[in-house]
């Protein structure tokens, strides 16, 4: 089926999309009303010994080898845990609880709903993330990338917003940061990149976009990238256009998982990108395995570059060793023209900060220096 783009907007779209993805990607954790028996069990004793003292006076609970059975209304328990600073994180990561509506058994499958406190208060706090998720309330700003040499916008780095029910703004490191804990990370991360699509060719965005994605919110490229693939090849975006950007390269556990989702994006025809190079001793072993089109070299070594020549000399480097496996190199983070001078000197080729322009909605089509 054919769908024109002038005729779509992004909650349409991506409800159209929602076929192709996985309950995981689609699915937006919900903190639990019910009103029925909370169940608690731990690795160790003493964690049950604890909660029991902490909450008999308060609750009714019933205590059996391995596992509590209390009568508590789950959120106003999940608000006491969270409030009053009682367990500490260990403890929050491993006392397990779940809850068990009043005419259900206690059996062995039930367990499996079972999730650490910690989780129970992430999940508690992020309802206006929940909020962001079910309506596709995500907008994109646009900050320039710029060629160095000829000082013309290269690309933009698409970056998400998430809007509140409140009309108010939810930045992405919050966005991020909750979905991880409140396990939405996967349908948060596909709701981003293709927002970024569909905004991108609704503005007529001519230029490269650059995409932030998470290696952790993809189990296996062909299966949980479908849409996204789906997505730009229905509305006609030229995927050597897109550059998927990896974020936190410098976390990534596994180096193989994140080669696997770099080598097929490049065999769909797009282009990727490795974020903060040189904040990290694991962002440069990756270099070669990985063969990114894009370097990304951290803000950290930008600041302040010309007054440092170790920081010069790190950012030469990694501009000659760039050249060398056929890579482009992109300073982050550039604010002043002293700064853009010297990676300039250094042969760094793309640039991008407030130098040339802030994240905005309205893409930035030209660039205003020196004013």
């Amino acid at each position: 089926m054919k769908i024109y783009i002038k005729y779509l907007t992004i909650t349409s779209f991506l409800l159209y999309m929602h076929y192709m993805a996985c309950k995981k990607c689609t699915t937006t954790n919900s903190f639990p009303d019910i009103s029925g028996k909370v169940i608690v069990y731990a690795a160790h004793d003493y964690m049950l010994d604890k909660f029991q003292s902490i909450f008999g006076d308060c609750y009714d609970i019933k205590r059996f080898t391995d596992y509590l059975i209390l009568e508590a209304p789950f959120k106003e328990l999940i608000d006491s845990i969270a409030t009053n600073d009682v367990f500490t994180e260990t403890e929050l990561e491993n006392i397990m609880v779940m809850t068990m509506e009043k005419d259900e058994s206690l059996t062995f499958s039930l367990f499996k709903k079972a999730k650490p406190l910690n989780y129970w208060i992430a999940l508690n706090k992020a309802s206006d993330l929940k909020w962001i998720l079910d309506n596709y309330s995500i907008v994109i700003c646009f900050q320039p990338i710029v060629d160095i040499k000829s000082l013309d916008i290269f690309a933009y780095e698409c970056l998400a917003r998430g809007v509140k029910k409140d009309g108010s703004l939810m930045m992405p490191n919050i966005m991020f940061e909750q979905a991880k804990k409140s396990d939405n990370l996967f349908n948060l991360d596909r709701q981003c990149r293709m927002s970024a699509i569909i905004t991108a060719k609704n503005k007529n965005v001519d230029k490269n976009i650059f995409i932030n994605f998470t290696p952790n919110s993809i189990y296996n490229p062909e299966y949980c990238l479908r849409d996204t693939v789906g997505l730009a090849r229905d509305i006609d975006y030229d995927f050597s256009r897109i550059v998927f950007e990896v974020v936190e390269s410098e976390r990534v556990e596994s180096v193989s998982h994140l080669k696997n989702i770099f080598n097929y994006y490049t065999k769909m025809g797009f282009r990727v990108a490795l974020d903060d190079v040189g904040s990290g001793y694991s962002s440069l072993n990756m270099l070669a395995e990985l063969k990114p089109h894009f370097i990304k070299i951290d803000m950290n070594l930008i600041r302040d570059i010309h007054k440092d020549e170790v920081k010069k000399a790190i950012v030469c480097s990694l501009a000659d060793i760039s050249k060398k496996i056929g890579a482009t190199t992109l300073a982050e983070g550039v604010e002043t023209d002293l700064e853009l001078n010297t990676v300039k000197e250094c042969g760094v080729d793309l640039a991008q900060g407030y130098l040339f322009g802030k994240p905005s909605i309205e893409p930035q089509r030209s660039l205003a220096l020196g004013s």
